[in-house]
């Protein structure tokens, strides 16, 4: 049930070329980007006015799904994870650390980053290392990514 719920947040609905259309604006604006996927990444978002409308709608995109599994525990980890610094699985750690006393949305949330961390892990360390979690940059660099993808992680976003 939590899997069918989590794909179908992440079934990508912008247009089937977003990220080939990515894939175009990274080669045409930042071929001599260095830090492999990371870079990239960081050269895509500083270069926002001059990207596609396609990549621009995949890279808002995966920020709002970024953002939607924070906000399901936004009042969780003010509530007992406050003093945790953000960043390298601690807050996710702290969340977890308190499963008895977390939200059902939070639950539902950290759930759903395992079942993902599952599937991809292993290509979000193989692809996308010093890509940022937090706004989205994983999933925009997995989707980029998809012929280079795992069949599992492939299965997350288009099942």
């Amino acid at each position: 049930m939590l899997a069918a719920l989590l794909l179908a947040a992440l079934a990508i609905p912008v247009a089937a070329s977003a990220e080939d259309a990515c894939l175009a604006d990274a080669k045409r604006l930042c071929s001599g980007s260095p830090g492999g996927p990371g870079g990239v990444y960081y050269c895509l978002r500083s270069n926002w006015n001059q990207l596609s409308d396609g990549c621009q709608q995949l890279l808002d995109w995966s920020q709002k799904r970024a953002n939607e599994v924070a906000l399901d525990c936004q009042a969780d980890a003010f509530a007992w994870c406050q003093a945790v610094p953000p960043g390298k699985g601690r807050l996710y750690a702290c969340l977890a650390g308190h499963r008895d006393q977390i939200s059902s949305e939070c639950k539902k949330a950290l759930a759903a980053v395992a079942w993902f961390n599952s599937a991809c892990g292993a290509d979000r360390d193989r692809l996308c290392a010093g890509v940022p979690v937090a706004d989205g940059g994983v999933i925009a660099c997995l989707v980029t990514a998809r012929e280079r993808l795992s069949a599992s992680c492939q299965a997350v976003f288009w099942p």
